[in-house]
């Protein structure tokens, strides 16, 4: 056996003992759960809130609404962004369980890719590591619940930011912005189609993951 191959045999076996037996509980139904209850709700308070305060306290007519508008905006995409991580934190990861370290930094980066391609449907899943690919892909799950929890926050910085460009007229747009908006929300529906194969990775290995033996 080659140098390169035992380094691969010991790596696969830290992430064996690491990913083994590591479950998603439900981070599809929490995600589903924060887009439909908190993000609304949460975004039209802060937007209205922001509206009207900062409209009182730069006493702005109802002809300059645009600018009351951005502020509000701009008061949900931080909102968004402190909702996310804490969201993520209390309600997404404890569904991950047990709670470990990642376990694909151990393998080589062709294995790291060959298991993105089976979590993600390129390739068929393979029986070989089959308990430990499960485990990494729900905490590659876990980590794509925090890229989609925090896209809110982004799509709306960018909304407050051309409100705000518009408000001095349609000559005074950075272009920047509609480039990092079409940007964020590629990256958003990437996030989508990845969490979303990945679950059904899941659901086709269910069958095939051997059952756990009685601690």
């Amino acid at each position: 056996m080659s140098q390169r191959d035992s380094e691969a045999e010991a790596g696969w076996a830290k992430a064996e003992k690491i990913a083994t037996g590591i479950t998603d509980h439900g981070i599809a139904r929490a995600l589903r759960t924060y887009y439909l209850v908190f993000v609304p709700i949460g975004a039209l308070l802060l937007i209205g809130l922001g509206f009207i305060v900062s409209a009182l306290a730069l006493q702005i007519g109802f002809d300059d609404w645009i600018g009351p508008l951005g502020v509000g905006v701009s008061a949900a995409s931080l909102g968004a962004f402190i909702g996310g991580f804490v969201y993520a934190r209390k309600r997404v990861n404890p569904l991950v369980q047990p709670q470990r370290q990642g376990a694909a930094i151990w393998l080589e980066k062709p294995e790291r890719k060959n298991v993105n391609d089976q979590i993600f449907g390129k390739v068929p899943p393979r029986s070989e590591h089959l308990p430990a690919v499960r485990g990494i892909a729900a905490q590659t799950r876990q980590a794509l619940a925090l890229q989609l929890l925090l896209a809110p926050g982004y799509i709306l910085m960018c909304a407050a930011q051309l409100l705000l460009n518009v408000r001095q007229g349609f000559e005074g747009i950075s272009w920047i912005w509609p480039v990092l908006t079409a940007l964020f929300a590629g990256v958003f529906t990437f996030s989508i189609w990845q969490f979303k194969r990945s679950e059904h990775f899941l659901s086709i290995t269910s069958a095939q993951d051997p059952p756990k033996s009685p601690s």
